[in-house]
């Protein structure tokens, strides 16, 4: 009898691990949008050529990237730890319209995109 509750726990253990890993399983997107520097897009809701130089200079000075979607939606950009190269090039493109793939992460209300490749779009919002 023990046997059998033990095979069955295991068996119920198994199902949620299954289970957790599948919920947490990362989806690669491609996102196409205008990269911002955060600090003045979430101050001033400065974005735009207009805003270029400044984006410039703020993205130079470590603050965060983000990306704005023609629909109006924004990600945090964020470095890949095993490959920051991407993420580094983004910040390059303060202004400029991009495509940027990577995983899209959902903490506390924060939507954010891990970077693993961008690559310059043109084109205007």
């Amino acid at each position: 009898m023990m046997t059998k509750k033990h095979m069955v726990g295991g068996l119920i253990v198994a199902c949620f691990s299954f289970l957790a890993l599948s919920a947490s399983a990362q989806k690669t997107v491609t996102v196409k949008g205008e990269v911002l520097d955060m600090n003045c897009y979430m101050a001033k809701g400065a974005h735009g050529a207009g805003h270029a130089s400044c984006a410039r200079m703020c993205l130079k000075g470590g603050a965060p990237a983000g990306l704005l979607t023609s629909d109006g939606k924004v990600y945090l950009l964020v470095e890949n730890h095993d490959k920051a190269a991407p993420y580094e090039e983004v910040r390059k493109h303060a202004a400029d319209q991009v495509e940027v793939t990577g995983t899209v992460e959902n903490r506390g209300g924060v939507q954010a995109l891990v970077v693993d490749n961008v690559k310059a779009s043109g084109g205007s919002m």
